[in-house]
Formats: structure tokens, C-alpha cells, sequence
């Protein structure tokens, strides 16, 4: 008996009215699609994003992710940016990070990691550029101190398994930080043209606590209209000790 393979779904709508429960679903792209869609897109990005301000924006909100990541002993913060694009977000790490990264990269797009491999280079900073899927990353378990996540989680079909992936290889006590399209009339305009999920702050707290997380908070991404209203911002802790680890903690959007 053959099984008939079915393309996960992308909800865009969904409401009960009495007995009656309306909702429309679209497939999400496959991996390929969604390679091509980037590799199309790669030349223009960082123009794209520059408009928004988002490489400022990266900024602020690395500085105030960096204080948690300066502490301990003087040797490289192990950091791998999943997802990494144009490399905008590691660029804005470097920027605000007094200590030496070992940065790591990832993207199923070609053409997006070469772009962050020279945009990383012309500004001094070393990366090792790995083509991969962040459903599967070929790291071994507990291997960074510090794993980011910007924008690339909700174009995924099952971006519960890459967010399982991304904890895996986050070493005990080191932080993770996902950015994702918050839920507006912006997320919806970027979900019918990417086949993209939309997320809350609330829902990826809950997604982060239910792998272990604790000391969660929501960010500010950035001060520009645009940017806040498009993004929000989440890091947490995976604990040293989990069988001690504190309840999480939610600090509000400013």
C-alpha cells in the first residue's frame, strides 16, 4: 500500500461561528521552492532591509542581548546564527561584542550565504559558512554558547523541529534569541507572499519553556516604527542544571 504524501499545511484563517469552524490552510513552500524564492531575493536584500532599518535595529537589540553573553572566561563566545541571510544579524553582534566570536553560519540558500561570507569578510569578521537546513543542523549536541534565530523559523513547514535542532546544540547555560514576524497587518502581508506561520511573543515563550527554557524575556527589535511593529523578539536560557532550572520569566514588549 502506497501513503500519499501530504505537504504541511500554513494556517491563515480560522474562526468558529456557533457549530460552524472556518479555516483556510496553504501549503507551505517546500524546501526547494523556499531555496530558490531566497536565492532570487539575495542580490536586493540588504538594500531591502537597510530601507526598514533593521541592520540599526539589529543593533540595539544585540546590545542588549551582549551584557548576558560578556561574562565568563576571555576565550570566543561560540555563536551560531541559524538562518543567517545577508549576515546582517552576526554583524550586529560583532559590532556590539568587545569579546572574540567563533561564529558559525548556516542558510539553504547559496546565494544568501555567499553574500553574508563577503559582507562578513569586508568587515573583519571570520565565519565558517556551512550550507544546511536548520531542521537538521550537523552539529553535535551542546556545541555554542549562544545560537540566533532571525526571521527564518516561520518560513519553515515544521518549524517545531528546527526550533528542537536549535536547542539541541545550544550548550547548557547558553542563550538562544529568535526573531520573528509578530502577528499585524505586516505579518499578514508577509505571510500570503512567503506561505510564512505567524507568531506571538507568548507563543514562542511557550514553545522555549516547553524544551527547558528558563529566564525568558521578550525584546524591543529596535526603536523605528517599522521595525518594532514588524518583529518581536525572544531569548531565553537553556539551564546549566535542569533539574534545578527556575520557572521562566516574561518581561513585556516596551
Amino acid at each position: 500500500m502506497t501513503l500519499e504524501h501530504h505537504t504541511p499545511q500554513i494556517p491563515v484563517f480560522e474562526r468558529r461561528l456557533g457549530s460552524w469552524q472556518i479555516a483556510v490552510s496553504r501549503d507551505s513552500f517546500g524546501t526547494d521552492q523556499l531555496r530558490a524564492a531566497y536565492d532570487a531575493c539575495a542580490p536586493c536584500w540588504d538594500r531591502k532591509i537597510g530601507r526598514l532599518g533593521f541592520p540599526s535595529a539589529y543593533r540595539d537589540l544585540m546590545g542588549q542581548v551582549a551584557a548576558g553573553l560578556n561574562e565568563g572566561d576571555e576565550v570566543p563566545v561560540k555563536v551560531l546564527d541559524c538562518g543567517v541571510g545577508t549576515g546582517a544579524m552576526s554583524l550586529a553582534l560583532a559590532r556590539e561584542m568587545p569579546r572574540a566570536l567563533d561564529l558559525t553560519a548556516v542558510d539553504i540558500s547559496p546565494v544568501m550565504l555567499q553574500e553574508a561570507s563577503a559582507n562578513l569578510r569586508d568587515a573583519g569578521i571570520g565565519c565558517c559558512a556551512d550550507l544546511a537546513d536548520i531542521s537538521a543542523l550537523p552539529y553535535d549536541n551542546d556545541s555554542f554558547d549562544f545560537v540566533m534565530c532571525a526571521h527564518a523559523l516561520e518560513h519553515l513547514a515544521k518549524p517545531e523541529t528546527a526550533l528542537a535542532e536549535m536547542c539541541r546544540v545550544l550548550k547548557p547555560g547558553g542563550r538562544l534569541l529568535l526573531v520573528t514576524t509578530r502577528k499585524s497587518l505586516l505579518g499578514t502581508f508577509v505571510q500570503l507572499k512567503w506561505r510564512t506561520h505567524r507568531f506571538d511573543a507568548a507563543m514562542v515563550q511557550r514553545q522555549l519553556r516547553q524544551r527547558g527554557l528558563d529566564q525568558l524575556m521578550t525584546l524591543q527589535v529596535g526603536a523605528g516604527r517599522w521595525t518594532r511593529f514588524w518583529s518581536t523578539a525572544v531569548v531565553g536560557r537553556k539551564p546549566a542544571d535542569r533539574e534545578n532550572s527556575a520557572p521562566g520569566i516574561a518581561m513585556a514588549a516596551a
